[in-house]
């Protein structure tokens, strides 16, 4: 007796090859949008595979059956994969590979420590962040470096891997205040067409600098730096000298506007600085910062870990004995503890699901440090049209978008390009990000934000107007801000942020928590130098060793005992090229 199938009437044999579509096309949909429905799915669904090749067998060219065997054919070996897909078990890990997760990774693998390190970006390095425009790296992130004072890792690690010579003074010229329309514009120079002694005004500046940072000066808790602006110096915004405080210093140095900054807690956290009063700039104009801690630290650490690129972390579970850190692409891993080191705009946008929720302490904690928009935005032009009195500029301060500008191939040996650095903070960043976006975003986006600090340099020097926009050459620009997971520049201290010598919301945010298995760590955490990258490493490191405290046990990573979810693709090794082609006064992006 022939078999069943093959005596079915060719009508009935139609409705049979019709029903087995219909259920094939039914369990692909299932297994599309749950992998984990996959393997029970189809191992009913690969039953057909008889059945269809049967119906099929006088016709194998038909260009239905060919689609309908070629699906199911890769139905089943994603089921297949899924089936024998194993989540990743570590000693540790680090979520951000900026420069607290980078050296919190280098300090537990000099303890023996496995680390895994999860950064959301296509890179790492974190805001220390170097390109190439003319004939120099310029600096996209951090730019300043401090001297040893404080324990700063950095200084004598890039002194004797480059030399001692590889550091330089920035900031050699003069400083040129905007003001006035640019109709006043003066400079630091007694025999400039508009001397700065002549305008009583501009002397604010220099008052602003030796009264700021006395907390016997800023008895308010509640008061912010502008309220405290206006109590003593009688200076709001509108007055014609506002801008030098709000664009050249609340901007220039602490990423921000004078409105958001505490008073108090500022002068708290000034009188407790533990760095250098003195910074320093690679002279080398080959060598970025980005590139000095690579070949410091960071190709050696990557090149003995794992880091997976392009996973933002949403999810981390300490409800179980260990952690799950859960990424965009479905992956889970497990560790003993994990280090958090993204940034303040990261945690305050909560784009990690914490289960159990972090501490209410914690939530207040960060969402108690302030962190505003802002980007660099590093202009090449064929001359040096700014050097309306015969000498080097050091410093600019505008009265419109560009905020404060520096000239950093002044300070980079041998260059011959001519590239002008400007610090849009706070609302100047904020209304250039609007530009841009308004502009389409993107290459347009940045013409436009571009545009418009070319509009606001046009206009600074009565003796260069319009000399911007007709020497511009090029641009780059990195609007921290709006980088999805960044969110801004660096941290500054808020009204909330420290209103007492005792009441210190960076200590409360670098508490561990989950019963030791969270550790918080980046430039936010630290108490004494805040806001820098050596800050940042200090306390990568400071959570590291917390760790170990608690974990002990190098080698020691929680056992698997079932999958968890498939794997989508394999990690990323990260491997440096090399070369890579391709801030700001006092306190440098971290």
């Amino acid at each position: 007796m022939r078999d069943a199938d093959l005596i079915l009437s060719a009508t009935t044999r139609g409705f049979v090859w019709i029903f087995a579509e219909i259920e094939l096309i039914w369990k692909l949909f299932w297994c599309s949008i749950d992998t984990n429905s996959c393997e029970d799915s189809f191992r009913l669904g690969c039953t057909l595979e008889t059945a269809v090749l049967k119906c099929c067998r006088g016709s194998l060219l038909n260009a239905k059956c060919i689609l309908l065997l070629g699906a199911l054919l890769l139905a089943c070996s994603t089921a297949a994969r899924s089936a024998s897909t194993v989540h990743s078990a570590h000693d540790v890990i680090v979520v951000g590979a900026g420069s607290a997760g980078l050296y919190a990774t280098k300090t537990l693998q000099s303890l023996g420590y496995e680390v895994l390190i999860i950064e959301a970006t296509d890179r790492v390095g974190g805001r220390v962040k170097s390109a190439s425009l003319g004939d120099i790296r310029v600096e996209l992130g951090a730019e300043e470096h401090y001297l040893a004072t404080g324990n700063n890792p950095i200084w004598p690690a890039m002194r004797a891997e480059f030399g001692d010579d590889i550091y330089v003074d920035a900031y050699e010229g003069l400083t040129a205040y905007s003001i006035d329309g640019g109709a006043g514009t003066c400079w630091t120079k007694l025999s400039a067409l508009n001397p700065c002694s002549n305008d009583s005004d501009v002397d604010l500046v220099e008052r602003f600098w030796e009264w700021y940072w006395v907390p016997e000066l800023h008895q308010d808790d509640t008061s912010t730096v502008a309220d405290d602006v206006l109590d003593e110096f009688g200076v709001a915004a509108g007055h014609r000298a506002y801008h030098l405080l709000d664009s050249g210093v609340a901007g220039g140095s602490f990423a921000t506007n004078l409105d958001q900054l505490g008073a108090r807690s500022l002068a708290l956290e000034s009188n407790s600085w533990t760095l250098s009063d003195q910074t320093k700039v690679i002279g080398d104009k080959d060598l970025g910062y980005a590139d000095a801690l690579s070949i410091l630290w960071w190709d050696s650490v990557l090149k003995t870990g794992t880091v997976l690129l392009n996973s933002p972390v949403v999810a981390i579970d300490t409800s179980g004995s260990d952690v799950v850190v859960t990424d965009a692409t479905g992956l889970m891993h497990i560790a003993r503890q994990v280090i958090v080191t993204v940034s303040i705009g990261v945690l305050q946008q909560e784009l990690i699901d914490f289960t159990p929720d972090l501490p209410a302490s914690t939530v207040t904690a960060y969402n108690s440090i302030g962190f505003d928009k802002g980007m660099k935005v590093a202009l090449r032009f064929e001359s040096p049209w700014w050097e309306t009195e015969g000498q080097s500029l050091a410093w600019l301060v505008t009265e419109g978008l560009a905020g404060a500008c520096w000239v950093p191939s002044n300070y980079k040996r041998e260059s011959s390009s001519h590239i002008l650095m400007c610090y849009p903070m706070g609302s100047n960043g904020a209304e250039l990000a609007d530009i841009g976006l308004a502009a389409g975003d993107g290459d347009a986006g940045e013409r436009a934000l571009v545009a418009a600090i070319l509009e606001d340099l046009d206009r600074v020097f009565p003796q260069a107007l319009g000399e911007a926009s007709s020497n511009f050459l090029e641009a780059v620009v990195q609007d921290w801000g709006s980088e999805t997971y960044t969110l801004g520049v660096y941290s500054y201290p808020k009204v909330e942020t420290r209103p007492s010598v005792t009441d210190n919301q960076r200590r409360v945010l670098k508490t561990p928590v989950a019963d030791n298995r969270i550790f918080i760590a980046g430039e936010a955490t630290h108490e004494t130098h805040p806001a820098t990258v050596v800050g940042a490493l200090h306390e990568g490191e400071r959570a590291a060793l917390q760790v170990h405290i608690v974990n002990g046990s190098p080698g020691n990573p929680p056992t698997l005992s079932a999958t968890l979810a498939p794997w989508r693709w394999t990690l990323e090794r990260y491997t440096r090229p090399r070369h890579i082609p391709d801030p700001h006064p006092r306190w440098p992006v971290p």
